[in-house]
This record gives structure tokens, C-alpha cells and sequence, in this order.
């Protein structure tokens, strides 16, 4: 019985690795910077799981029906991830975003999650269409990226995330840094500290989320009503019985990386 376990487990893993080889492999269509091929890990949806399951009840729907969308396709990893952790009906495809929009075929969502392309004026269009599309929202940034406080509130990891490069999507040539690699992510890095900005206000007020049970349910990160990324103190609304009575120091932010342009 262990035997034939094992025999599953390892063959389940070598369809993932094949998978992702599969799609990693095929040419995007659209234009891309090597330097935004980056895969959001698994921790990271962890932390927001609170708040897509509060979007899903306050809608009459298991998680598996939430409508979930990520307009910024890498590898499809994201898809995965989620499904893993209880919603299965995402849309992550790779598709040009901007000609989406221009074609108005945007898919049906209730809720848009994305770690967007940090190259060129990818952050400035995403920011456009939110305005317009006026649906919940959960952007993964790196703290040197700024959003208007008054929409959002702020989900910051005790640990710094890490993010995932698939083989063949970014050339290394020349790199003599030490990589840790998995065969079903890629390479790992964590080139900045990052945190989730979260707007719901199209369906729920500031107030009845932070009355809600999503702000005791958070492990591993911590919750603040204004971005405090570049400030020593900020006001956080609830933290994970994980954080450590002197943890009052935030990463400092080094660089630039991430995505692809979907």
C-alpha cells in the first residue's frame, strides 16, 4: 500500500514538472521583459485565502465558484496554486491583456488577483482599468510601488515572499549567484519585500471588513490601514499570533523584478 503511494505521489509530481516544462516553453503572444518572468508562491495566496473566501460567502458561492481572474499570465502556476487551496475557477490564460480590453472580452470575474509586470507602463494601464472595472481587487507589489491609501488596505508578510522563475523564461547566462531551483517552480528569488494592496469597497465597506472574522483568521502576515512600507510605525488593525512582541521592523526594499504581460 506505502509502495503504490509513493509510486502516485511521484508520478503526480512529474506531470506537474512536465506541465509546467510544457507551458514555460511555449513562445507568449504578446511582448514581454525577461525581467518580469516571476511566479507568485504558494504562501502568498495562503495569506489572502481570508478574503476570497468572505467574497465568496457575501455572494452565496462556495470558494470553488468564486470568479477569479489574473489578467498577467508567466507560466499558469498562479491557477494551480489556487486550485490547490479550494478555487478552481480561474481565469489565467495567455492572452495580450491590453488587446482584451480593446476587444472588450474581459472574462466574467467577482474578484481580480494579480502580481502585475513591474516593466514599463504595465502598472499605470492596470491601474486605469481598475478605476473603470470597478470590481474587488488583490495586487501584489513590492513596497517601493505606491497606491492611493484611501482604497486600499494593506497585507504585509512577516517573512519576505518568495517568487518563482521558470526554466527556459529567463535567460541566466553570465549569473554566478547560487540559485535554489525546484522542478515543478523554477528558480527561487526574493529580490524585495512585497505586500498585498486590497480594495473590496465595490461590494463591502472598510468597516464591515475590519468587523469581519477575516482579520482574526490571518497567519503569517499582518494587516494595516495605510501603507507603511517607507515608515518606521503604521497603524495595523490585527497581526498573527506569529509576530514577536520586538518584530517592529520592516524589510528594506532593494530592487526591481517580476512578471509577464498578459
Amino acid at each position: 500500500e506505502q509502495r503504490r503511494e509513493k509510486k502516485k505521489i511521484i508520478a503526480e509530481d512529474r506531470l506537474k514538472i512536465r506541465e509546467l516544462q510544457q507551458r514555460a516553453s511555449k513562445p507568449l503572444p504578446f511582448p514581454t521583459d525577461s525581467n518580469d518572468h516571476c511566479e507568485t508562491s504558494k504562501t502568498a495566496y495562503q495569506h489572502i485565502t481570508p478574503f476570497l473566501e468572505l467574497l465568496a460567502c457575501g455572494q452565496n458561492k462556495l470558494p470553488s465558484e468564486l470568479r477569479i481572474f489574473d489578467p498577467y499570465y508567466c507560466a499558469g502556476t498562479m491557477a494551480q496554486h489556487l486550485q490547490e487551496l479550494g478555487f478552481s475557477n480561474v481565469h489565467n490564460q495567455p492572452n495580450d491583456f491590453y488587446e482584451t480590453i480593446r476587444n472588450n472580452k474581459i472574462p466574467p470575474h467577482d474578484v481580480l488577483i494579480t502580481n502585475p509586470p513591474y516593466s514599463g507602463d504595465h502598472f499605470e494601464k492596470l491601474k486605469l482599468f481598475l478605476e473603470s472595472n470597478k470590481k474587488p481587487h488583490l495586487l501584489l507589489l513590492p513596497d517601493h510601488f505606491q497606491v492611493d491609501t484611501e482604497n486600499y488596505i494593506f497585507l504585509k508578510p512577516i517573512e519576505r515572499y518568495h517568487y518563482w522563475t521558470p526554466s527556459d523564461l529567463r535567460s541566466e547566462e553570465g549569473s554566478k549567484k547560487k540559485k535554489h531551483r525546484n522542478l515543478m517552480l523554477g528558480s527561487r528569488n526574493s529580490p524585495f519585500p512585497s505586500k498585498w494592496c486590497i480594495s473590496l469597497e465595490s461590494v463591502m465597506s472598510m468597516k464591515k471588513l475590519l468587523q469581519s472574522s477575516v482579520v482574526d483568521s490571518l497567519d503569517g502576515c499582518k494587516l494595516y490601514e495605510e501603507d507603511v512600507s517607507h515608515l518606521q510605525n503604521g497603524k495595523r488593525f490585527r497581526h498573527s499570533s506569529e509576530e514577536s512582541s520586538n518584530d517592529e521592523s520592516d524589510d528594506e526594499p532593494t530592487y526591481k523584478r517580476r512578471k509577464s504581460k498578459t
